[in-house]
């Protein structure tokens, strides 16, 4: 169990350093949420067979324990460096989107403003030519 748990551990690892680089992707997200979810369920299964044995005190019970706890705080670490790489990630693309609104938008004397126009000289049957249509 130990083992599995290892194992899923470092398939999860591997998925997560991908994470940020030319390789993320939707099959990338998919792939650490699966890993995830397998060491997490490989941790539970060695936990449930590992809590019932708490009573025997055994030279090879005690060694299994301490890799099942090396490898649940492993776990821990790779998902807190998971959480890191997301938030740094986040906090560049909402950086990355505040400047490009802040520099995309014209300055006021750019803006078109339409100038008033009398009702009595536009008919509905004319083209305002000298009207700006397009704001782009």
């Amino acid at each position: 169990m130990v083992h599995e748990c290892n194992v899923q551990l470092a398939l999860f690892r591997n998925a997560t350093q991908g994470i940020g680089t030319s390789h993320d992707g939707a099959s990338l997200r998919r792939e650490v949420e699966t890993a995830g979810r397998a060491c997490l369920k490989a941790c539970e299964a060695a936990k449930n067979c590992v809590l019932p044995q708490l009573r025997h005190e055994g030279v090879e019970f005690t060694r299994h324990a301490s890799q099942f706890i090396g490898c649940v705080a492993a776990y821990v670490v790779e998902m807190k460096r998971c959480i890191a790489n997301m938030e740094s990630m986040l906090v560049t693309l909402e950086n990355l989107i505040t400047v490009h609104f802040s520099t995309s938008e014209s300055s006021p004397t750019d803006k078109v403003t339409p100038r008033r126009r009398r009702a009595t000289s536009c008919r509905p049957q004319c083209v305002c030519s000298k009207l700006k249509t397009s704001y782009a």
